[in-house]
């Protein structure tokens, strides 16, 4: 039974999660990028921290070998250092309560915290395009923005 549950889930999730319009174009890194945020979106909806969830995702499993290492990395980053990654967004928002910010936009901003943090060589830059690429597909109309402004003044 929790099986089925876990499976209707994760197909749910995945279909409602995003238009497959928007997701052409998702590949390559981008495409690890995208499996990340899905996972940690998904966690929090569903509260399973587990990072094997990320393997049952269409992104990931689409990926090759050094990508699936890279999305792993940063999916653990993000579950085993969430407490200080949300304490660094929420030092750079005006909010005081995490709670009011869309989980589409704070998946994209832990998602690109993790890389900051374990991918040194991605160049700063990168990490916050590929952010606000993502906060296009995945967001709303001013996901871009917010993720922009966090990022920029998080890097400055």
């Amino acid at each position: 039974m929790i099986d089925n549950t876990e499976d209707n889930l994760n197909s749910r999730v995945e279909a409602e999660f995003i238009s497959e319009k928007k997701t052409e174009s998702i590949f390559g890194t981008t495409m690890a990028r995208a499996a990340v945020v899905q996972s940690i979106y998904e966690s929090e909806l569903t509260k399973n921290y587990d990072s094997e969830n990320i393997k049952n995702l269409n992104f990931y499993k689409s990926l090759n070998s050094s990508k699936k290492k890279m999305a792993l990395s940063m999916f653990d980053y993000s579950i085993n250092n969430k407490i200080e990654i949300d304490k660094k967004i929420m030092e750079h928002i005006k909010d005081t309560n995490i709670k009011r910010i869309p989980k589409t936009d704070l998946s994209i901003l832990r998602m690109a915290v993790s890389e900051l943090n374990t991918y040194i060589d991605t160049p700063i830059g990168v990490v916050v395009n590929e952010a606000v690429k993502l906060g296009n597909v995945f967001g709303s109309d001013s996901s871009k923005n917010f993720i922009n402004g966090v990022l920029n003044s998080m890097v400055r």
